[in-house]
C-alpha cells in the first residue's frame, strides 16, 4: 500500500455492478438439468443411528436420488483438520491434544443437532424437502454433554470411548511464582466469567453447486467460501482427484466473517452427489440449517484470579479456561492457544499461570470467528481488572474512614464556597438535589452583589473564582456603608 492511501478517502472500485444488481453470488448459478439437494438432519444432540429407511422417499415423485452414508461410502473420508501445534510452542509448553476427523454423513452416531444423517435430490427445493420429511430414521438418544466445564469433569459421559474423556486438548503455562505474590497482595479477586455461544450470521447463507464432467473426468464447484484452497484440499483427499482436476470457484460472497472460513459436510456432499448423479447439483442453506450447521463462536468460561496492591499495581494473574470445542475439534490448538496468548494484553503483570482445557461436547463444532478466541479473553482481563479496582477503591475508603474516626480531632475549617440545593419545589430538580448537597465543591460563582443565583440542574462545571465571605462574617470590625441615595436638585437657600 502507498502512502498516497493513508488518510486518504479511497475510492470503492465494486460498488457500481453491486448497485446496478449485476453481482453473481452462488445462488444465482443456474445450470442445465440440476438438481436441488436437502439434508435429513439429526433431532438429537447425541444419538445412535439404528436403521434408516429411504423406500417412501424415492417413491415420490420428482425425486431423483437419496443418498446415505452407505451409498457415498467411498468418498466419506474425513473432514480436513486444522490447527496443529507448531513446533516452536511444543519446545517450551506441553500441550495434549485429541482430533478425530468429522464424517460428511453420520455412519452410526450423531453428535450434534443438524449433523446430516441423509441427502436428497429433486427436481426443486421444495420436492427435496418433501422428500426428506418421508425418511424414518431411528435414533436411540445417548447421554449429552451441554456443559464444557462438567464434560471435563472426571466420571462425566464420553463422547469418544477411546479417548477416555472429554478432554480434546490441555496445556498450562505461565511465569514467576504466582503463590507469592497473591501472599503479597493487598486485593485478591476471584471471578467467574461466562462467554455464551454465538453464531455468525452473514446476509447470504452458505450455498454450493457442482458440475461433474465425466468426458475429462473434472470437477468444477462455486462455493461461497472463505477458502477455496482449503476447500479443494479437501475435494482432493476426498475424491480421490488430482488438484488439477478440481476446480472451486468463489464469487461474490454475501458477508463470511469467519464463519465461511470452514471446511464443512456440505462442501463435499455436493460435488459427491453430481459425480454420482452425474447431474449438476444446488444446495443453498436456509436459515434454520445455518442456525443449527454453521460454525458456532465463542463458548468460553473463565475462572480468573487477580492480586494487586493499594496503589493499583498489578501482580499476578490466574486463570483456569474451558474452551467449548462442540462435537469436534477441527481447529486443534487454534482457538485455546489465541485465548492465551491474548489474556493480558496491554496490561504489565509481573506473575501468570494459566491452565486451558479445549473439551468436546454434544454441540454444533466451534470456528474462529471475528477474533478467534481473542475477544473473549479481552473481555475476562478487563471484567477482572474492573473488579480489583472497585475492590481498592472500597479498601481504600474504609481505610481513609478508619483513620479520620481514629486520628486526633482537628479544629474545623471556615467555610470557603457554599452549596445550595436546587429548589425541591422544581420537580425536573428533586431527583438531583442530594447530589448537589453532597458535592465537595460548588459549582458556580456568586455573583458580586451577594444574591444567589442557582446552578443549572447537574451542573459540574468548576468555577474559576470562588466566593469568599466578607470581613464582617470573618470577625473583622467595619465601617458602616452609608445607603447610596439619589443626588439632590440644585436650590437656592433662603437666609431670611
Amino acid at each position: 500500500m502507498g502512502a498516497k492511501y493513508f488518510g486518504a478517502s479511497v475510492k470503492r472500485k465494486e460498488d457500481p455492478r453491486y448497485l446496478r444488481g449485476e453481482g453473481r453470488f452462488v445462488d444465482d448459478i443456474k445450470l442445465p438439468g440440476m438438481l436441488h439437494a436437502a439434508f435429513v438432519r439429526s433431532p438429537y444432540a447425541h444419538a445412535r443411528i439404528t436403521a434408516i429407511r429411504t423406500e417412501a422417499a424415492k417413491r415420490l415423485p420428482g425425486v431423483a436420488h437419496v443418498f446415505t452414508f452407505a451409498d457415498l461410502e467411498r468418498w466419506m473420508k474425513p473432514l480436513p483438520l486444522f490447527g496443529a501445534i507448531p513446533p516452536g510452542l511444543s519446545a517450551r509448553v506441553a500441550v495434549t491434544m485429541k482430533q478425530i476427523g468429522q464424517l460428511a454423513l453420520c455412519r452410526d452416531e450423531a453428535r450434534h443437532v443438524g449433523e446430516i444423517v441423509a441427502m436428497v435430490l429433486a427436481g426443486s427445493r421444495a420436492l427435496a424437502e418433501d422428500g426428506c420429511e418421508l425418511i424414518e430414521v431411528d435414533y436411540e438418544p445417548l447421554p449429552v454433554l451441554a456443559d464444557a466445564v462438567a464434560a471435563a469433569l472426571p466420571g462425566a459421559p464420553v463422547l469418544y470411548p477411546e479417548w477416555g474423556d472429554n478432554i480434546a486438548l490441555s496445556f498450562r503455562t505461565g511465569f514467576g511464582d504466582v503463590e507469592a505474590a497473591l501472599r503479597q497482595a493487598d486485593a485478591r479477586v476471584r471471578e467467574r466469567f461466562v462467554i455464551p455461544r454465538y453464531v455468525g450470521m452473514p446476509i447470504e447463507t452458505r450455498g454450493v453447486v457442482a458440475q461433474w464432467d465425466a468426458r475429462d473426468g473434472t470437477l468444477t464447484t462455486w462455493n461461497g467460501t472463505q477458502v477455496v484452497h482449503f476447500v479443494q484440499q479437501g475435494l482432493v483427499s476426498a475424491l480421490g482427484l488430482p488438484p488439477h482436476k478440481i476446480r472451486v470457484i468463489a464469487p461474490d460472497v454475501g458477508g463470511g466473517f469467519g464463519t465461511k472460513a470452514n471446511g464443512y459436510a456440505e462442501d463435499l456432499l455436493i460435488p459427491a452427489a453430481a459425480i454420482a448423479s452425474r447431474r449438476p447439483v444446488k444446495w443453498t442453506e436456509d436459515r434454520r440449517e445455518h442456525m443449527m450447521g454453521s460454525a458456532h463462536a465463542r463458548a468460553q468460561v473463565h475462572d480468573i484470579e487477580i492480586a494487586a496492591r493499594r496503589d493499583g499495581t498489578m501482580l499476578a494473574v490466574r486463570d483456569r479456561i474451558w474452551v467449548d470445542l462442540g462435537a469436534y475439534n477441527s481447529w486443534g490448538i487454534v482457538l485455546p492457544y489465541n485465548t492465551v496468548a491474548h489474556l493480558l494484553g496491554p496490561h504489565r503483570v509481573p506473575n501468570l499461570d494459566v491452565e486451558c482445557l479445549g473439551v468436546v461436547t454434544t454441540k454444533t463444532p466451534n470456528a474462529p470467528y471475528r477474533g478467534a478466541g481473542r475477544p473473549e479473553t479481552v473481555f475476562a482481563m478487563d471484567r477482572i481488572v474492573d473488579s480489583s479496582s472497585r475492590s481498592l477503591t472500597a479498601t481504600a475508603t474504609r481505610w481513609s474512614t478508619t483513620a479520620a474516626t481514629s486520628g486526633p480531632a482537628s479544629r474545623p475549617r471556615s467555610p470557603r464556597w457554599t452549596i445550595r440545593p436546587c429548589a425541591p419545589s422544581r420537580p425536573a430538580c428533586a431527583s438531583r438535589a442530594s447530589t448537589a448537597v453532597s458535592a465537595s465543591r460548588a459549582t458556580w460563582r456568586a455573583p458580586r452583589s451577594g444574591r444567589t443565583k442557582a446552578p443549572p440542574c447537574g451542573s459540574t462545571r468548576r468555577a474559576t473564582r470562588w466566593w469568599r465571605p466578607g470581613p464582617a462574617a470573618r470577625g473583622k470590625a467595619t465601617r458602616p456603608r452609608s445607603p447610596r441615595s439619589r443626588p439632590m436638585p440644585s436650590a437656592s437657600r433662603s437666609t431670611g
